[in-house]
């Protein structure tokens, strides 16, 4: 307990309080409250010294809190806030990206941008397709831009456009008819709009994904005034990068979707001037993606259609082929002509692939013609030689694009094979001619040689001749030796008569 309990207290009821024990505590009392007047008087001192240094913080900190604010006020004029969003996240080739950059000051308050000449420029830049500003906005660029600077508008807006890079050559009308083409079903009653299939199916070969291809390939086929958008917007994808579309390079792609991720960076500047030393007043960025469906349906849906057409060019081919080569040849590079006149890039190659295909597959059932593998082969060299020219057409101005490298080579083998075998018919004949000819002239050879011979054995000194003389002379001989026999010569004559025969 304390000092007072302790000294003066434990008194109980009645009991009278004694002077000295008043007095006592007054005086305890009193030096309670001294060494408490001490105590608080050294506590105070060290309070006064503490404040006196907080005092001397706080002035500090004003100083520096009104250099912060002027800081601020100076950075708040400076920078500004800049925020990007875009109409999507996911976009299918042929639809176009809308980003759309917003200004406004550092705490997110609208800025004052009634006066067009000061308000600021943001610098698009992307890694991946190019950029067009949208409708209604001023902006400075060039074709093919990956960058693009777009003055903001009075309420702190600027807008850019990002397509796939081959669609920069197209207008703004044509762009819109792509997008109006994917946006539409492709049957009746279709809950989803095609590009809506190709961003939720899981991989090109999806089954939902079998209408989308249908309605592209009629829109690719279609005939009509002119080439339709879609089967020049197609082509000229094909045409920026073959490969995407060859089968030794896109074959693991025919499982998944190919997806091209863009990031668009956005810079702040105070104005459009390339020679003013302005720094960026502020920055952002943003990613949006792209999915190819143009390389799927090609390899996918397109050219798998070659097989129905070589069985139709087989059937028609038959009735082309009669008993001439070059007439044969010449009739099936009409037809050929014919059927792909006024078809798209991809189409023509496709044709050429029906074509080689049937050609090499013909077979007849009775008596093929002779010149068949001559023809064969024409063919086959004609459209391995269109497959290459027809991209160089396409990309060569004012050039022919019809199958003119076909027509030519094609019909170039087939005369020379048919002049080949002409020759080879008059050089048989002409061998035929020499070889009777020497013939001739060897049997008057033998006949003269005969004649020859003939006189030689009959010359008077001859080998004829002499037999002729020493048989005649054996004759005698043998007439003489009679004789003699018969005159009953001995014996030493007879032997006379066999020294003088001839030895």
């Amino acid at each position: 307990m304390g000092e007072l309990v302790t000294g003066f207290g434990g008194k109980v009821n009645g009991e009278l309080i004694k002077a000295s024990d008043w007095n006592g505590m007054l005086a305890k009392v009193e030096e309670l409250l001294g060494n408490l007047a001490s105590e608080l008087g050294s506590r105070i001192d060290a309070i006064e010294v503490h404040a006196d240094a907080l005092e001397t913080r706080a002035t500090e900190a004003e100083t520096r809190l009104d250099a912060a604010e002027q800081t601020l006020a100076q950075v708040r004029s400076r920078f500004r806030r800049l925020d990007l969003s875009a109409s999507s996240t996911n976009f299918a080739i042929g639809q176009r990206g809308e980003i759309t950059a917003r200004v406004t000051a550092l705490d997110g308050t609208a800025l004052d941008l009634s006066n067009a000449a000061t308000r600021p420029w943001v610098d698009f830049v992307t890694v991946w397709g190019t950029l067009k500003a949208a409708s209604g906005f001023t902006s400075r660029g060039g074709a093919g831009d990956q960058t693009l600077s777009v003055q903001v508008n009075a309420d702190g807006i600027a807008r850019v456009l990002i397509r796939s890079a081959h669609a920069e050559a197209f207008a703004e009308e044509e762009e819109l008819e792509i997008e109006a083409f994917l946006q539409t079903r492709p049957q009746v009653g279709s809950p989803h709009t095609m590009a809506e299939m190709m961003l939720d199916a899981n991989t090109p070969r999806d089954a939902t994904m079998s209408f989308a291809y249908q309605a592209i390939s009629r829109e690719y086929d279609r005939s009509g005034n002119g080439q339709p958008t879609l089967q020049r917007y197609v082509d000229a994808y094909y045409l920026e990068q073959p490969s995407r579309a060859a089968r030794p390079f896109t074959s693991i792609f025919s499982q998944r979707w190919r997806d091209y991720r863009a990031t668009v960076m956005a810079f702040l500047k105070p104005d459009s001037s390339p020679t003013t030393a302005d720094g960026a007043l502020a920055s952002a960025s943003i990613q949006v993606s792209f999915r190819d469906w143009i390389a799927p349906w090609i390899m996918v849906d397109y050219l798998p259609g070659v097989v129905t057409m070589q069985a139709e060019y087989a059937d028609r081919f038959r009735n082309l082929i009669g008993a001439d080569l070059g007439v044969s040849i010449d009739h099936i590079v009409g037809e050929v002509q014919d059927r792909i006149r006024d078809k798209g890039l991809i189409a023509r190659q496709r044709d050429l692939l029906a074509v080689e295909e049937a050609i090499g597959g013909l077979r007849f059932d009775t008596n093929p013609p002779p010149f068949m593998p001559d023809l064969v082969q024409a063919v086959r060299f004609g459209t391995q030689v269109q497959h290459v020219m027809f991209y160089g057409q396409a990309i060569t101005p004012g050039a022919d694009t019809t199958a003119r490298g076909f027509e030519a080579v094609a019909g170039s083998a087939g005369r020379a094979s048919a002049e080949a075998g002409r020759i080879g018919e008059r050089l048989t004949k002409e061998v035929d001619t020499k070889l009777a000819e020497a013939t001739d002239s060897l049997r008057e050879e033998v006949k003269v040689s005969q004649v020859t011979f003939q006189d030689e054995l009959l010359r008077e000194d001859g080998p004829i001749m002499s037999v002729q003389r020493d048989v005649r002379a054996f004759s005698g001989t043998i007439q003489g030796f009679e004789r003699q026999l018969g005159g009953k010569a001995d014996v030493n004559l007879i032997e006379n008569i066999i020294g003088t025969l001839p030895r």
